[in-house]
């Protein structure tokens, strides 16, 4: 994907609160990102930490409530694991308590079924003929639910619930 080289320059404190502003027009930021971007437009050090502290004074910047919506977001995505909700917080530079308390909200329950229905759209599209099918949509379903962020135990809880077999090669799921 082609991206746009930014040509944007500020020299002052204002233009730099502006241009952070427009930005927020769009999406919420997280501090780290905040400065990342200011730190693109040639903006000086002290600058970054005057619009920081300004944007965070004024409730712009909210570190909390990005992570809530990022949070709420994962709760309308049906298909995806603790571990996901934790790589985008990581990858969005939150503090280690933040992304600890906010992971702290996702409840094993709600995970559990939320496993359980990831596997259920994957082996919507698998046909189970013999055992060697078995164990290829096993192996195929353990790395689909690991992508997803789900964990190890949980992974293989639900394929030994999905997937049942033989040696006979009597499968079931």
């Amino acid at each position: 994907m082609l991206r746009r080289k930014n040509n944007k320059t500020f020299d002052n404190e204002k233009d730099a609160y502006n241009y952070a502003l427009t930005l927020l027009n769009y999406r919420d930021y997280s501090i780290a990102e905040m400065q990342e971007r200011l730190k693109k437009c040639s903006v000086a050090g002290e600058d970054i930490k005057a619009v920081i502290s300004k944007l965070c004074e004024y409730g712009f910047l909210d570190e909390k409530r990005y992570a809530q919506r990022l949070y709420d977001s994962w709760l309308a995505k049906k298909y995806y694991g603790k571990g996901k909700l934790k790589a985008d917080l990581q990858k969005r530079s939150f503090s280690d308590e933040l992304i600890a308390g906010i992971t702290g909200q996702a409840q094993e329950e709600a995970e559990y079924e939320r496993c359980q229905a990831a596997a259920d759209t994957y082996l919507k599209k698998k046909k189970i003929n013999s055992f060697e099918d078995a164990m290829k949509v096993k192996a195929g379903l353990g790395r689909f639910l690991f992508a997803r962020g789900f964990g190890i135990d949980l992974i293989k809880k639900t394929m030994a619930e999905k997937i049942t077999y033989t040696a006979e090669d009597n499968c079931n799921y």
